[in-house]
Parts: structure tokens; sequence; C-alpha cells
């Protein structure tokens, strides 16, 4: 089961960072570059029938399909590639847990992609602790220097 979760980790961030440097990089385009990722995984899918046979690589088209929807998204929404690491990670635990409640319903691989973009960029919208205590203890030490450089204390 860990085995199987990491090796779809794995492929989801590799489909999501392929298709995002395919976009950037090559210029191929958004759809175009999910599209190019989708024929490959799914053609060497198809082709080879020995992969059958293992209960592994049954979700694989579908991870990487879904990850590259996450690579689609423009290149100014991707923080310094906090959203390309993330997000995958967050979409295969949603694939994984929550892909039997979308029977019958369209878009699932969009719709999990989407809430795991969602939840990186409101994660990485989030202030650190750090920062909202750093002014407050600026305030604190440059009144305990000035104390100290020559003001009597009462």
């Amino acid at each position: 089961m860990v085995e199987t979760l990491i090796i779809n980790i794995v492929l989801a961030i590799s489909g999501a960072w392929l298709t995002y440097h395919l976009n950037k990089n090559l210029k191929l385009g958004p759809v175009r570059a999910s599209g190019l990722i989708a024929m490959l995984v799914g053609g060497f899918y198809q082709f080879n029938t020995w992969f059958w046979h293992f209960d592994l690589p049954k979700d694989i088209p579908f991870i990487v399909i879904g990850s590259t929807f996450i690579g689609m998204i423009s290149s100014r929404k991707h923080f310094k590639n906090f959203n390309l690491f993330i997000a995958p990670i967050i979409f295969t635990l949603i694939y994984q847990n929550i892909s039997k409640e979308f029977k019958g319903f369209g878009g699932a691989l969009g719709t999990a992609a989407c809430i795991s973009l969602v939840v990186t960029i409101y994660l990485r919208s989030l202030r650190p602790i750090k920062k909202m205590i750093r002014p407050f203890r600026k305030v604190k030490v440059n009144t305990m220097k000035k104390m100290n450089k020559g003001e009597k204390n009462i």
C-alpha cells in the first residue's frame, strides 16, 4: 500500500513537472503538452500488455493524466515551483481516497486537480508566523538597546 502510494506520488510529480516544462520551455502550450504526455503514457500502457498482470499499474494512466492538469497552470501561479511539488501529492491522496465517489460523474481527474491546486495556492498565500511576529520582536529589541545605552531605569 505504501509502495503504491509512493510510486503514484512520484509519477504525479513527474507528470506535472514534465507538462509544465514542455509548456514553458518548449512553448508547446498547455493543452498540447498535456495531450502529448497523455498519449505517451496511454500508448505505453495500451501496447505493453505484460504490464496488466500486476496490481500496481491500473491507476497509472489516470494519475499521470490528472497530474498533467496541474502542470497546465500558468507560470505566474507557480510560486518558486511550490505548486508543482505539493499539488501532485495532494492530487494523489485525493484520487486514491475519493475517486470512488466520483463514479458516474465526469471530470473526476480535473476536479481533483483543481482542488489540489486551490489548496496549494491557499497554503502558499499563508504568511509564516515568524513574519507576523518579527515587527514586534524588533520593537522590543530596540527598546532594550535604548535602555542599555544610557537611559536610567525607573
